[in-house]
Order: C-alpha cells, then sequence, then structure tokens
C-alpha cells in the first residue's frame, strides 16, 4: 500500500459508513515501537458479517473518547481487551 493513501477505519466499513482511520487519535490504536509499526487493536478482528459486533465496539471507542475521567477510560479499555480475548461481544 503506498503510504500517502489513507487507510480506511474497518469498524466504520462494516457498518455500512467510510471513515479514514484515525490512527493515534483513536482509543483502539496501539503505538508501534523500535521494530514495529503502529496498528489498530480492531483490524485483527474478522468483523465480516458481523455490524451488530462492530455497533458495539464504536460505542466503547466513543465512551474511550469521551471519558469523563482516566479510570472511566481504563475501564472500557479493560472490557475491550478481555472481550478479545474471550471473544464474546455479549460480556458474559
Amino acid at each position: 500500500m503506498n503510504t500517502t493513501e489513507s487507510k480506511l477505519c474497518n469498524l466504520q466499513y462494516v457498518v455500512g459508513r467510510v471513515e479514514e482511520c484515525a490512527e493515534s487519535a483513536c482509543p483502539f490504536w496501539e503505538p508501534g515501537g523500535a521494530a514495529l509499526p503502529g496498528r489498530c487493536a480492531v483490524e485483527r478482528l474478522d468483523l465480516a458479517g458481523r455490524p451488530e459486533v462492530a455497533h458495539w465496539l464504536l460505542r466503547i471507542r466513543k465512551q474511550l473518547e469521551l471519558g469523563v475521567t482516566e479510570g472511566e477510560q481504563q475501564d472500557a479499555r479493560r472490557l475491550f481487551y478481555r472481550l478479545l480475548k474471550t471473544g464474546d461481544a455479549d460480556g458474559g
């Protein structure tokens, strides 16, 4: 992929919207390091045909963006990463 080419947000694409990836401005962005570039934590999920999961993740993203306190943001991140491990979109 050309480095000047814009990358699309996978979550928005799954729900039928086109939005440029916000990269480091997105709460789901994992910063890179010396050896690896930054990446989206959500892009490795197979969301094809699962718009309800994408909507749910977009709600979590909004909570992270609007979190009033650092504690609320940390709680939302913990939930997100726990669900990545379990694959349970209902949280249970």
